[in-house]
């Protein structure tokens, strides 16, 4: 791998890039909430998009703990308590997701103009859905992740970790 490859790598990677698109990501969410609710009264797609918020929030804590290195003072149950309702979580938006496309298709329900936008339509819960798939996944993915540098899972070596262990900095 060259030097340019790798540092562009390091670069879009970067703890700061992350919690900036994360940032924008909820900001983005908090506006189309409005924006549902209040131009469109797009109720599914209102709480959907809402939900997706909450988890870009989830993650918006995990990368700034991260970031300040105070995750390494979190219990590996903390982490544990997160992967399994994230993936759950997750897998329900994919169904939803595809149970949204299908409904909006066989009713015949547009989406290509702004006219289409008012009222319940499906095509924008099920994209909202996708987004919950998304971050929900990113979340259970980073806890996993980070479950076996906080101390919960073995060591470079194959030995089990104590959380007594001490972990000096994570390196992102």
């Amino acid at each position: 791998m060259t030097a340019e490859k790798r540092s562009f790598c390091q670069l879009i990677c970067h703890i700061n890039v992350r919690i900036g698109w994360t940032i924008f990501g909820i900001v983005f969410g908090i506006s189309a909430v409005l924006t549902y609710a209040i131009k469109f009264q797009n109720w599914s797609a209102t709480a959907t998009c809402a939900i997706a918020t909450l988890f870009a929030c989830e993650t918006l804590y995990l990368y700034w703990a991260l970031k300040k290195n105070t995750i390494v003072n979190w219990k590996t149950s903390t982490f544990q308590l997160m992967i399994w309702p994230n993936i759950f979580i997750g897998l329900l938006g994919l169904i939803g997701c595809l149970v949204c496309y299908i409904i909006a298709g066989i009713t015949h329900q547009g989406a290509g103009s702004i006219q289409a936008m008012y009222g319940e339509n499906l095509w924008f819960t099920g994209s909202w859905s996708l987004v919950i798939t998304k971050w929900t996944w990113q979340n259970a993915f980073f806890a996993r992740k980070y479950i076996n540098k906080v101390g919960g899972g073995a060591s470079e070596d194959g030995e089990d970790v104590d959380d007594d262990d001490q972990v000096e900095e994570i390196k992102y």
